[in-house]
């Protein structure tokens, strides 16, 4: 499987990109401003292409979306981690709807807005992540390869 994230603008906070599996839309992305040099919590990670992973570690984080993610229904395992980065550390996917719910991370959402001070934001982040979640984490557990692809359309 390819995963893409098609990234398409940015504020003086944020990017806005477009999430697309096996070369078919999924989503938005909402994450953190572009930087040539990295600074921590604040900058993207760096376009490339990836490997994904299971982050099979309990940190605070993940026991913090386990309990969160699963009320209703058990999908939760383990983050999907963005496995190599260079200058980063556990990169994961998970919800959120605007840059400062991240440090590097990506947040798939369902709907993307700009405000008035030239961010992105997005909506309805629980549901994308749960679905990228049904989609992509079995395969990863099945040992199969998931490449991940950032492409900077932006710049």
């Amino acid at each position: 499987m390819i995963i893409k994230n098609r990234r398409f603008g940015h504020g003086v906070k944020s990017s806005g990109g477009c999430l697309l599996i096996d070369d078919k839309p999924f989503s938005f992305i909402v994450e953190d401003e572009p930087r040539i040099e990295k600074v921590k919590g604040e900058t993207r990670i760096w376009a490339g292409t990836y490997k994904l992973g299971i982050c099979k570690e309990d940190s605070p984080l993940t026991v913090k979306h386990r309990k969160t993610y699963n009320k209703d229904e058990e999908w939760f395992k383990y983050h999907i981690e963005i496995l190599n980065v260079n200058d980063f550390i556990s990169v994961y996917f998970h919800s959120g709807n605007s840059e400062s719910h991240t440090d590097g991370c990506q947040m798939p959402n369902y709907n993307l807005t700009i405000t008035p001070e030239g961010e992105f934001s997005g909506g309805n982040s629980f549901n994308a992540v749960k679905e990228f979640y049904k989609i992509v984490y079995p395969l990863l557990e099945n040992d199969e390869d998931v490449l991940y692809i950032i492409e900077d359309c932006d710049i």
